[in-house]
């Protein structure tokens, strides 16, 4: 059994977005105006909201899986949707690892 790559944390991720929400309104590639953030930094995953060339309610998370969990709460702040996108998240991630 492999284990997940950091791409696949953030195919997982992609896939269940892209199913949600416009791709307007986040960025799994670094800056976008006026989206939610996600970015590998010195070894660490960053998440925040962007706008006006800064960066706002910056959360640094260590591993990947943290990062991908934060940015789904920072995208929608409705609980039923957190929940459901997170249980989404971690299904797809374990079928890769018994995959």
């Amino acid at each position: 059994m492999d284990k997940i790559k950091t791409e696949d944390y953030i195919d997982a991720l992609r896939q269940l977005l892209e199913k949600r929400y416009p791709s307007s309104v986040y960025s799994l590639d670094g800056y976008q105006e006026c989206a939610v953030c996600i970015q590998s930094e010195n070894g660490y995953w960053t998440v925040y909201s962007a706008e006006r060339g800064n960066r706002y309610d910056e959360v640094i998370c260590d591993t990947v899986l943290k990062a991908c969990l934060e940015f789904i709460r920072k995208l929608t702040h409705r609980t039923e949707d957190i929940a459901s996108m997170e249980n989404e998240l971690l299904d797809n991630l374990y079928a890769l690892k018994i995959a």
